[in-house]
């Protein structure tokens, strides 16, 4: 599964899988049809979901292509819609104003460079739209003063177009460049940098890292001082663990501006996944206090951002804050069902099971095609002893092109639980099959374990535990089985000196008490320990960093 299907839940549609195909290809106009309906699903409000961000991708891809074909008046249409959806995105409005100045509306392009500036004053590209826009429509002065506006920007903003203009400047009415309407259209629709950086990134998510990571190299070697080149080459190697190379480039960036929100959100993901949560909760609370509110409900970076500081509130124990942190973003089951499963997961360890069932119906329901939430769902069923609604959840199971075993794992353990002896896959071919199906074979060891001692076959039983055990597996439950087994009166086995194992419900302050200390292999070591041998206890996902981390790693690359 792709890290784009599983910020979006997994497969949630055709219509999605297919729209990237077609966006990857460089196929926009295709692309656009198929990613509007991923994107609006039932909401009719894309702006804040990944499937919409690829379908703003799509737009501007389109819009600009037809610019660079002379089609300025087409390519007003999709830069429209994409204004529409994410008005608060000066760049659009610069877009859609350019194609509608070079279609000859000039008046209806000022309106748009005025609405980007309003958005950001320091908008080089609006500003320069502007001085065009007023050139055009004969108002020479206003135009020079927009371009000295716009060097006046420079000395805030480090941009190429800035050191081109700032040669000749400053400007008045009789001294304006002449090719100024040809440089608006070669920033807007030629090939930029901007253009170099989108290529940068289509590697990347390609797959082709190396290239990728050369040519953000470049960038950042051709404009040093640029902090945004130096957080998507960190965000680059960050994807490929180059953890140390990483936090060194972020920390560039942010000394470049150290305000600078997608770099204060890269280092604490980087932090995070190298074990080092508390280190990083405290980095970007630091962050928050100094910079004050960034809330802004049609941006997926700032929906990012909440999700990492409510996750590593949940893993440092702190999941009643969980709530806090993401109220207020709207509609989390359909734009970032990860986020929908965290509130599920604080419900759960704060002891509200109810509340934590509700969500996850709710997400199985919503996802219909994913079968990992259809799992939590069956998994938090069992734990419940809600034995009719497991095989409710079982009996729905989604149909894919991959074996799955899940189901049937599920179905066993529920047959276990209510003393009825299942016929379990052969073995060992079919725990093979398993663990390509998110069953690993420990599960289905420890589950042979339990219908051995339902059968009676106790020294089997205590064996099977015993093998989990010193392979590194060594849990309450596995312990307890084995315990139980060989005080039966039926055990003829030799016995062990036992080792004490921390029961489950001391998991969430082990971990806590772990990552205090910076032990995060030890924590991965421990919830892998819970997962592989019960992946239907969700516990074991509830506090694993790898869970939560893994499918964002590079949402903000």
């Amino acid at each position: 599964m792709s890290l784009f299907d599983r910020l979006l839940g997994g497969s949630r549609n055709k219509a999605y899988a297919e729209g990237m195909a077609l966006l990857e290809e460089g196929r926009f106009a295709d692309a656009i049809d198929h990613l509007r309906i991923a994107a609006e699903g039932r909401t009719d409000a894309p702006a804040g979901s990944l499937a919409g961000y690829h379908f703003r991708q799509a737009l501007v891809n389109e819009g600009r292509r037809l610019m660079r074909a002379g089609r300025h008046a087409q390519a007003a249409a999709p830069f429209a819609e994409a204004v529409g959806l994410w008005e608060t995105y000066p760049d659009l409005h610069c877009l859609l104003g350019a194609a509608q100045g070079y279609s000859g509306r000039w008046s209806e392009s000022l309106a748009q460079a005025r609405s980007a500036l309003r958005l950001n004053s320091d908008f080089i590209q609006a500003r320069l739209l502007e001085s065009v826009a007023l050139g055009e429509l004969d108002r020479k002065r206003e135009s020079a003063d927009s371009l000295n506006s716009l060097l006046e920007s420079g000395r805030r903003v480090n941009h190429w177009l800035v050191d081109h203009l700032q040669e000749s400047g400053p400007y008045d009415e009789s001294s304006l460049p002449e090719d100024l309407s040809e440089l608006l259209l070669r920033v807007l629709s030629g090939r930029s940098e901007k253009e170099e950086v989108a290529e940068a990134v289509t590697m990347c998510r390609s797959g082709d890292w190396e290239r990728g990571l050369e040519k953000f190299s470049a960038l950042v070697a051709k404009r040093p001082r640029y902090p945004d080149y130096r957080t998507r080459l960190a965000a680059a190697l960050f994807q490929v663990n180059r953890t140390d190379q990483a936090l060194a480039e972020v920390e560039a960036a942010l000394g470049l501006n150290d305000s600078y929100l997608a770099a204060i959100d890269l280092k604490g993901l980087i932090l995070a996944d190298a074990g080092r949560l508390f280190e990083a909760r405290e980095f970007l609370a630091e962050k928050d206090a100094a910079l004050g509110p960034r809330r802004n409900s049609q941006a997926h970076e700032d929906l990012f951002a909440s999700y990492l500081r409510a996750a590593l509130a949940l893993l440092t124990g702190d999941p009643e804050e969980v709530p806090e942190i993401l109220q207020g973003w709207p509609g989390l089951i359909r734009t970032f069902a990860r986020a929908e499963l965290l509130l599920a997961a604080s419900e759960d360890l704060r002891g509200k099971p109810e509340v934590c069932t509700r969500r996850l119906v709710e997400l199985a329901g919503e996802w219909t095609a994913e079968p990992l939430f259809r799992f939590l769902l069956a998994g938090h069923y069992l734990r419940l002893q809600n034995y009719s609604e497991v095989s409710s959840v079982i009996g729905g199971w989604p149909a894919g092109d991959q074996p799955d075993l899940r189901p049937r794992f599920l179905d066993c353990c529920l047959s276990v639980c209510q003393g009825v002896v299942p016929r379990l896959p052969g073995s060992p071919g079919a725990r093979g099959e398993a663990e390509v199906a998110d069953v690993p074979p420990e599960a289905w060891s420890f589950l042979e374990a339990r219908v051995a001692f339902l059968e009676g076959r106790d020294a089997e039983s205590a064996a099977l535990c015993r093998t989990l055990r010193e392979a590194g597996f060594n849990s309450e439950r596995i312990l307890r089985l084995q315990l139980t087994a060989e005080a039966s009166g039926h055990f003829k086995g030799t016995r062990e000196t036992i080792n004490a194992v921390l029961p489950d419900s001391c998991l969430p302050a082990q971990v806590v008490s772990l990552l205090r200390q910076n032990r995060g292999q030890e924590v991965a070591d421990l919830v892998h320990g819970q997962t592989a041998a019960h992946p239907e206890n969700l516990w074991g996902y509830w506090l694993s960093p790898k869970f939560w981390f893994d499918p964002v790693r590079s949402w903000i690359a």
